[in-house]
This record gives structure tokens, C-alpha cells and sequence, in this order.
């Protein structure tokens, strides 16, 4: 079991850094090369639409062929198609390619590397659901919950250190580490029999069970995106920063978030081991904390303190929608309700820039308020539904107890 989760965590963390390592370097590689500004959001938002329509579509592939195999395709394809779009750079860098020949590779490019981390991502949490059941899912869904805490953390702040040997060195970096992982998957992962016997069981985004699970998946990231967006400006026009202390700051203050991710991960699997509804309903009341911190700091200390109880927070959530997610639906379905799960990443990553930044520019609290609000009404319609299921006697939240409920799987 141990040679499994090392392996997952380990899968999951690279795709996680390979897909942050390109957004710090975005913007100054679209000056470098010449292009408009508004290019540079049309260049991330291909990879996340690629991601969420395809997250779905690995995850019922890793149904039918096996986990394994599907992670190994996805890393092999990362790594080519980061090599494709690091060649796309270089030619423009180098002024071979220009105009819309070069944005459009780039965009092709990019495409194709949301295509193939999705496969890597659902699969690996179908994993940690075939392999565990009952309260030990949301153990096993806190590695796969730190493994993207420590990849969306991490990514950032390895680029702004690559960037100093040269601006296309985060993305050799990915294409090495990729590689790396592919080695480790094939030596290391055990293989796993397709879950699927026979035509399967498709899984539906609106069945009960299942839905809430993906709208606190979808509130999570909209959450985590939109700090990541904007927190920089924030800090900035809150505390009046230089902006060559900007960056600092900020790393620091994500790398705050990323540790606290990890902490309420262990926390959760060695001890507490709640169940999915109460992981939520903690973690939605903790980053609603974070949120008034935000608001209400006016020091840097108090800062780096919010950025410390929003990883908390978010942690708890993130393994309580993937643990709940899979739990909701039967073992022939992991795959797919995991990458459901995936494409909420790939759906938050289109939806909270844009909303974020055009809030910003209304007012420079109403990002964090949103968030808040946002939160508050997920944890309210969890402990109303949690209210109305111990009121009929099918589970109790608070102690992780979770019935199945006929044959469809773990309601």
C-alpha cells in the first residue's frame, strides 16, 4: 500500500507542477515574443477548457483499460507536448515563427497539454478509490488532495527560480520531471485490473449523492484559483508594496497556503478521519476565517496568517469532495466520477480569473468576499442536507459513517 500512495502522491504532484510551472512565465514570454496582452489569458484558458472536457474522458478510459496504463499515456503525452510548446517559444524567442502562425501552435500546444494531464489526474484519485474503502477513502484522498496543494504551491515559485537561468527553463524542467515520472510509474506503480466488466455504468454530474460533492469540488478551486489571481494585487494595493518585493511576498504566502494543505492532510489521516460532510463543513467554516483575515489585515504578519488558515481550510475541503465524490458512486465508476472532479479544476480555472480580476477592478475586497459568500452558502446547504440525512437515519457526518444505498454504490 505504501509503494502505491508514494507513487500516486508522486504522480499527482508533477502533473500538478508541470501545469503551474507555465503560468509565471506567461506573461513575459507574450511580451518577449511581441504579442498583445489579452493573448496571454487566451493561452491558459485553452489548456483548462482541453482539461475539463477531457478529465471526464480519460477517467472513463482508466475505467475500461486500468489506472495504469492510462497515467503512463498521460505522462508520455505531457512530456511531448511540453517539448512541442517549449519548441514554439524557442522559434518565436528566436524570431522564426511570428503573427498568428506562432499564437496559433501556441495555442495548439497548450491544448494538447491539457489534454494529457487530465489522464494523469483522474486516474490516480480512481486509484486511491479502488484501493481503499469506507473511512480510509478520505485518508487516501488527503494524498491526493496534498499531492495538488504541493504541486499548485510549488509550481510558481520553481518557475521564479528557473527564470533565472533563462525564461524557457521552468518548461525543460517539466519535460525532465515528467519523464522522471513516467520512469517512476512504470517500475514502481502496481498494475490494476479494469474496473469495468461489460458495458459499465456511466457516471451523471446530477445524480443525487454525487452533485453536491462536485459543486464544493468547483467552490474549492474557484477559491484557490482566485487567490492565486489576485492575491498578488491585493497585497500590493493593501499594504502599498514595492513592486520588487511583490513576488517575495507572495511565494512566501502561497508556500504558507501549500504547508497548511499538507498539515490538515496529515491531521486528517492519522487522526481525525472524518467523513466527507464534516471534512466540508470544518473546512468551509476555516476558510471563511481566512477570508475575514484577508479583509481585516493591515499587517503583513496577519497576512501570511490568512494565507496559513486558507490552506487549512482548503485542505479539508479538497479532501472532502474527492473522498466524498468517490464514495458516492460504485467501484466500476471511480474512474469517471474522478474525472468529473478534475474537470471542476479545469471549469474553476476558466470561470475564476475572469471573475476575479473583472470584480477587482469594481472593488478590491469583492474577490475575497465572494469567496466567502460562496463558502458560507456550500457549508450551509452541506449541513442542511447532512440535517436531513440523520433526520432519516442514512448517516452521520460528524462521525464519518457512510451507508450504501442499494446497488448503485455509497450514497
Amino acid at each position: 500500500m505504501n509503494k502505491i500512495k508514494g507513487s500516486v502522491f508522486f504522480s499527482v504532484f508533477v502533473a500538478m507542477l508541470g501545469l503551474m510551472l507555465l503560468a509565471p512565465i506567461t506573461p513575459s514570454l507574450i511580451r518577449e515574443l511581441g504579442l498583445k496582452e489579452i493573448y496571454s489569458g487566451i493561452l491558459i484558458s485553452s489548456g483548462s477548457v482541453m482539461m475539463a472536457v477531457m478529465a471526464p474522458v480519460w477517467g472513463n478510459i482508466s475505467d475500461a483499460k486500468g489506472r495504469k496504463p492510462v497515467i503512463l499515456i498521460g505522462f508520455i503525452g505531457m512530456c511531448i507536448s511540453t517539448l512541442l510548446l517549449t519548441a514554439v517559444f524557442y522559434a518565436g524567442l528566436q524570431h522564426w515563427l511570428s503573427g498568428g502562425l506562432l499564437l496559433s501552435l501556441m495555442i495548439g500546444a497548450r491544448s494538447l497539454v491539457g489534454f494529457f494531464i487530465p489522464a494523469i489526474l483522474s486516474s490516480s484519485q480512481a486509484y486511491i478509490g479502488d484501493v481503499t474503502e469506507g473511512k480510509n477513502r478520505g485518508s487516501g484522498m488527503a494524498i491526493i488532495s496534498a499531492a495538488n496543494g504541493l504541486g499548485l504551491v510549488l509550481g510558481p515559485a520553481v518557475a521564479g527560480i528557473f527564470t533565472i537561468i533563462g525564461l524557457l527553463w521552468p518548461l525543460y524542467f517539466g519535460i525532465t520531471m515528467a519523464a522522471v515520472a513516467c520512469v517512476v510509474t512504470l517500475l514502481l506503480m502496481p498494475a490494476t485490473k479494469p474496473a469495468l466488466r461489460g458495458g459499465g455504468v456511466k457516471v451523471s454530474p446530477f445524480q443525487p449523492g454525487l452533485r453536491l460533492y462536485l459543486l464544493a469540488a468547483l467552490v474549492t478551486m474557484i477559491g484557490l484559483v482566485t487567490v492565486q489571481v489576485v492575491g498578488g494585487f491585493y497585497l500590493q494595493d493593501q499594504l502599498g508594496l514595492p513592486s520588487d518585493r511583490l513576488a517575495g511576498v507572495v511565494s512566501f504566502g502561497l508556500m504558507f497556503t501549500g504547508l497548511a494543505m499538507l498539515i490538515s492532510q496529515v491531521v486528517q489521516s492519522k487522526w481525525l478521519k472524518w467523513g466527507p460532510r464534516a471534512m466540508i463543513l470544518l473546512g468551509s467554516l476555516i476558510l471563511v476565517a481566512s477570508m475575514l483575515l484577508f479583509l481585516f489585515a493591515i499587517q503583513l504578519p496577519f497576512f501570511y496568517l490568512a494565507f496559513l488558515v486558507f490552506g487549512l481550510g482548503a485542505g479539508l475541503m479538497m479532501t472532502g469532495f474527492m473522498a466524498g465524490a468517490s464514495l458516492s458512486v460504485s467501484h466500476e465508476q471511480q474512474g469517471g466520477v474522478a474525472g468529473m472532479v478534475a474537470a471542476m479544476q479545469g471549469i474553476s480555472a476558466i470561470i475564476a480569473p475572469i471573475a476575479s480580476t473583472t470584480l477587482y477592478q469594481v472593488n478590491r475586497y469583492s474577490p475575497m468576499v465572494m469567496i466567502a459568500v460562496l463558502t458560507a452558502l456550500l457549508g450551509l446547504v452541506m449541513l442542511a442536507r447532512s440535517r436531513k440525512r440523520l433526520g432519516y437515519h442514512e448517516a452521520d457526518p460528524m462521525e464519518g459513517r457512510e451507508i450504501q444505498a442499494g446497488s448503485g454504490g455509497i450514497k
